[in-house]
């Protein structure tokens, strides 16, 4: 096992299919196929639009893609060499596992294969899933679970580091001008009832003392909106602190995606204690969610020394990640490349305005149709009264 994890701070099913083209003299544009899938792997598909020499690679997400992590994996294995090719392509030299299980073994792919475990929603033997596999690296902060096999003996194919993902400093970072000081919290409203940190931050949410924006706060009765990669992002970049709340079951074994994106913007997280697996600079665990922790005030001077920390950091983890999955320490993580593939940031803006505008289309369609029906009704001229009055005359 290999382990990267050092102590202290300086150390829906069935979505539809993400498919991102690449052009080398243009940048990248990304669009959508809204195909939606009964079964089978949501697949990210990146295609070259010319020949280009070195290993190919292929990134799969069995049940949700997070966006952010894709962006990070992308560029990671492309600094490295690898060129990303898609499904239509069958022999790959690197298979990228990004989350989910499909539950059922491929016994073609005989390739090498990267898992990265960051969920932490399955327990999954890879070595069976995976049995023809040339080498099945594991990347997650902890250790993996138990061979399967009766009595239990270790593959000698598989093995394990310990890391969290890769995070390209490079793709977060924005500037901001002045910081609110007022913490934000930005994530979907989570089902989790009982769970004593979501009821002190809805608390303090509900009496104004944290600015919230995401889906399903309607549930309990608070008005917030979504927000895009991008907006998310300036919004942390402009923010002195936020609030992160994972799930019960991630606490304390995996990371949340805010503990990387947020210090990066110089925005300081406030956490729930022994969620910090990593040491990770910014991240600052509290026992409440309570008045005193959403009180904090952090300046300008320590906010951008944060951010720089972030930086150095994120970036030395990657880099000992890629020395541990065989790349070269070497590897540019920033260039040409980084800003090519922020464009997507933009892409995926453009994207989020275009679902909202449909969605505000259709929610006032139908409060049209309704006024309409009810007028209708009250004039006699609706479709099922005329029908009516049509059917007396022959009962």
């Amino acid at each position: 096992m290999v382990d990267l994890v050092r102590s202290g701070k300086d150390g829906p099913i069935g979505s539809p299919i993400v498919h991102a083209s690449r052009d080398s003299s243009s940048g990248i544009f990304l669009t959508l196929v809204a195909k939606a899938v009964a079964a089978g792997p949501l697949a990210v598909v990146v295609r070259a639009s010319r020949a280009v020499t070195g290993p190919t690679c292929r990134i799969v997400s069995s049940d949700y893609l997070d966006r952010d992590v894709y962006l990070n994996i992308r560029c990671f294995y492309a600094s490295a060499g690898y060129r990303l090719i898609g499904p239509e392509q069958a022999a790959v030299d690197l298979l990228v596992v990004l989350r989910g299980d499909n539950g059922t073994a491929d016994q073609s792919f005989a390739a090498a294969i990267h898992i990265y475990d960051y969920v932490k929603e399955y327990q999954v033997d890879w070595a069976r899933r995976y049995p023809a596999a040339r080498s099945i690296v594991l990347v997650s902060l902890d250790d993996p679970p138990p061979p399967s096999a009766d009595p239990p003996s270790a593959d000698p194919r598989l093995r394990h580091v310990r890391a969290y993902l890769p995070v390209i400093p490079g793709l977060w970072t924005c500037r901001s001008g002045p910081r609110r000081s007022r913490p934000v919290h930005v994530s979907n409203y989570k089902r989790m009832p009982g769970d004593p940190f979501q009821e002190e931050l809805l608390a303090l949410i509900q009496a104004g003392r944290v600015e919230v924006h995401g889906n399903r706060w309607e549930q309990v009765g608070v008005r917030a909106r979504p927000l895009s990669y991008r907006r998310a992002n300036r919004l942390i970049a402009g923010s002195a602190s936020c609030f992160g709340l994972m799930w019960p079951y991630q606490r304390g074994v995996t990371l949340s995606g805010r503990m990387w994106q947020a210090p990066l913007n110089g925005c300081f997280v406030l956490s729930e204690p022994g969620t910090d697996r990593l040491g990770c600079p910014g991240v600052l665990e509290r026992p409440h969610f309570d008045l005193t922790s959403a009180s904090l005030r952090f300046g300008p001077e320590r906010c951008d020394a944060l951010a720089r920390e972030a930086a150095a950091f994120w970036e030395a983890h990657t880099r000992r990640l890629g020395v541990a999955l065989g790349f070269s320490d070497a590897i540019n993580l920033g260039g040409v490349r980084v800003w090519r593939l922020r464009w997507v940031l933009w892409l995926w803006e453009l994207e989020f305005q275009a679902e909202q505008l449909r969605g505000w289309l259709e929610r006032g369609l139908a409060a049209l149709r309704r006024r309409l029906a009810r007028a209708a009704r009250a004039l006699h001229l609706h479709p099922r009264q005329l029908r009516g009055q049509g059917r007396r005359p022959h009962q």
